[in-house]
């Protein structure tokens, strides 16, 4: 080997070394097994796990406990899991969370403590009747399906354990802690909601919906009409349950369902349309209904989509190509609640497309799903 070749040999080694050395000091940790789930050691999901761990946690709220006393916590619900704090470690960190989409609630736990929690120590209430151990779908009187227990060791060696439940049905939550334990309250969302809406953003994932000559997919305007309209709800005092707050597939039933069980005053579903063959003269804004009628309550399927009709089309000053009943649609067919699909514009169409487009455009939308809504619930 010639002497150039050496030097550039020995610079390629000196290079190669500074890389390994950069990459050990910002690894976050060695991957470590835990019911047979890879986990790093930071305690986060491994690099191939953790883009579907954040899919899934998209939706969940996270709450930290609320300071009561027991009778305030039995109060709420006489349906609730109650864990004594001697099972908790001393100054754990905790919170909740819960993913509805999928009926799952979370106790995150976390400290300098790795002690580890008996399910015997987890005792299940369902007005008077006590569970404790392992669950069974059998007990039609236990409110629990499953327990899953998860322990990870973070890369500043600090303890998490992961309690997940999966309910048999579909509550609202909360994290209360008393003097002697942690209750969590599960009450029915109808018995302590006024008014509870669903809003849909259509299509997701795989499903990408219709899309422009350009490339702009359906899903991803949706999504985006979606998150402007949830900063207006946020100032309101109406529950508001999302099918997806990110780009994941969400499947017609289990949309449909969500509002179905919460029995929700509204089941708002958001499109974007497109003319067959990208024929370009096609606009405007139009609603979807079914006559299906709606169970325990006075908002008929038609209505509701005039009123979201009228609202969008003039906020968003484009023509109203009408009110459209559509009996085919899983949607429609299957809601036993006041429903509707708005298709806020024509992907086909250049001008529809550009305020699609528009984050202006996307809030103009957003302010007239806003204000239909109002106006319904009114």
């Amino acid at each position: 080997m010639k002497e150039k070749e050496w030097r550039g040999f020995a610079v390629q080694s000196v290079v190669l070394l500074v890389v390994v050395l950069i990459l050990s000091v910002f690894h976050p940790g060695d991957i470590i097994s835990e019911n047979g789930t890879k986990v790093m050691a930071d305690g986060t999901a491994a690099a191939e796990n953790n883009k579907k761990h954040k899919k899934k946690e998209a939706l969940q709220e996270y709450e930290g406990p609320i300071r009561t006393d027991e009778a305030h916590a039995k109060e709420r619900s006489s349906t609730y899991i109650k864990i004594p704090k001697t099972a908790v470690p001393t100054g754990a960190s905790i919170y909740l969370t819960d993913n509805y989409m999928k009926q799952r609630i979370s106790l995150v736990i976390g400290g300098t403590s790795g002690k580890k929690i008996k399910k015997e120590d987890i005792a299940r209430y369902n007005n008077g009747s006590k569970f404790t151990g392992s669950t069974s779908k059998n007990n039609k009187k236990d409110i629990i399906e499953n327990i899953s227990t998860r322990y990870y060791i973070t890369k500043k060696k600090k303890y998490r354990t992961v309690l997940e439940f999966k309910t048999k049905h579909l509550y609202a939550p909360v994290l209360y802690e008393t003097d002697t334990g942690y209750f969590i309250s599960l009450a029915k969302p109808r018995d302590v909601y006024d008014k509870i809406v669903v809003l849909d953003a259509g299509h997701g994932g795989i499903d990408e919906g219709t899309s422009s000559a350009k490339g702009h997919h359906e899903k991803e305007y949706t999504l985006l009409v979606l998150k402007e309209l949830k900063k207006l709800m946020d100032k309101t005092d109406i529950k508001v349950y999302y099918t997806r707050l990110s780009d994941q597939k969400v499947t017609k039933a289990a949309r449909t369902d969500l509002a179905n069980k919460l029995e929700a005053d509204l089941f708002i579903s958001i499109h974007c349309n497109s003319s067959e063959k990208g024929d370009g003269r096609a606009y405007g804004v139009e609603t979807l209904y079914s006559k299906r009628k709606p169970v325990n309550s006075r908002l008929g399927n038609r209505k509701l989509s005039q009123v979201m009709l009228d609202s969008v089309a003039e906020e968003v000053d484009n023509k109203k190509r009408g009110v459209i009943r559509r009996e085919g649609l899983y949607i429609m067919h299957h809601s036993d609640v006041p429903a509707s699909i708005i298709e806020i514009g024509y992907m086909s169409n250049k001008s529809d497309l550009k305020y699609i487009l528009s984050k202006n455009g996307r809030k103009k939308v957003a302010k007239g799903i806003y204000k239909g809504i109002m106006e319904a619930l009114g």
